[in-house]
């Protein structure tokens, strides 16, 4: 059980599970650019290792599955970067092994499964984190920080965008559908910059892009209106289509003033011509938000290494599933919906 025999000043030993595209990039962090941390291990697929031995791109020994990675000695914590339908399974496992956890979103693929698996890290009383990375992200940050200092007085609406490239259609009959799988980012956003509950959603959804996301109701496009606790309002826009870049943006409004993070430019420089102004742009999430991902896990670090809990935590991540579950009903239903406690 946590603490182990590492000391607050040593390196944690640490192991992932999955190293697909945001496993790899969680992976590449931990092998030298979060303090206090050293990738000792990860679990992945017959097949992924394969392809993986053949190029020789692993970036540590490599295991056969979740549970021979949390029998790996003198193991401190473990990161779960495998997909999310898989999420509960290895949550559980690290729950029974004593090993302090850091999950990618969402915590489950259903909402019984997420209550479960809260329930079992719960019980443990181990350390945990959501992979909520925009609260790191320096610009949702600061944001956070002039909400809390008053400088816009009462936030009374919230606006939240999220546009990307539509993933694999394969991919897309397990992630829950857009607004567990996109949308949910949104969602937390919206709780992190409000610092209120959502307590109601009304959504709607159209199919626009891919016609196969019909075969298992799900949608490319999709917009909620959010209430929240305090009597403030809010939206958040979804969709699987890109064509300009990764687009993404945040907007509080309050009795004051209001603040808008967003960041278009992949690099800090615009072209000005007679036909106006060009800039590059993301195109990956990961790419964006890549400074984000490596601070949160830098935060999981710190707080483990601090005997503090870590943040955003089980809490969070059920709150940000009871949201998506209840827009996806609403969704259906096409009427508000009150979200689950």
């Amino acid at each position: 059980m946590w603490p182990r025999k590492a000391t607050p000043l040593a390196d944690l030993n640490i192991g992932i599970v999955g190293l697909g595209r945001i496993g790899a990039l969680h992976a590449e962090h931990l092998a030298g650019a979060v303090r206090g941390a050293r990738l000792v291990a990860a679990a992945v697929d017959p097949e992924h290792r394969a392809r993986l031995d053949a190029d020789g791109s692993a970036p540590c020994p490599l295991v056969v599955d979740a549970a021979a990675l949390l029998a790996v000695p003198g193991l401190d914590a473990v990161v779960v970067a495998s997909s999310s339908n898989a999420h509960a399974e290895h949550l559980a496992l690290a729950a029974a092994a004593g090993v302090p956890t850091f999950c990618e979103k969402p915590l489950a693929d259903s909402v019984t499964r997420a209550r479960d698996a809260a329930a079992a890290i719960e019980r443990a009383g181990l350390p945990f984190q959501i992979g909520f990375q925009r609260r790191f992200d320096p610009g949702y940050a600061r944001a956070r920080e002039l909400v809390a200092s008053g400088a816009i007085g009462t936030p009374e609406m919230f606006r939240g965008l999220t546009c990307d490239t539509i993933p694999p259609v394969a991919y897309l009959r397990t992630s829950g559908g857009l607004f567990w799988d996109l949308g949910i980012h949104d969602f937390d956003a919206a709780r992190f910059l409000m610092d209120d509950e959502i307590v109601a959603v009304q959504a709607s959804g159209a199919i626009l892009v891919e016609p196969e996301l019909a075969g298992f109701d799900d949608i490319d496009h999709g917009v909620v209106a959010l209430r929240f606790a305090g009597g403030g309002l809010g939206v958040v826009q979804n969709a699987w289509r890109a064509p300009y870049g990764y687009d993404i943006r945040a907007e509080v409004h309050g009795s004051l003033g209001k603040i808008v993070t967003e960041v278009d430019e992949e690099v800090p420089a615009r072209l000005y011509t007679s036909q106006g102004a060009v800039v590059d742009r993301h195109h990956l999430f990961v790419e964006r938000f890549r400074e984000a991902y490596r601070r949160e896990l830098q935060a999981f670090v710190d707080a483990l290494r601090g005997g503090i809990a870590p943040s955003p935590g089980v809490r969070d991540a059920i709150q940000g599933i009871l949201v998506a579950d209840a827009a996806t009903r609403s969704r259906r239903s096409k009427g508000w919906v009150d979200v689950g406690g």
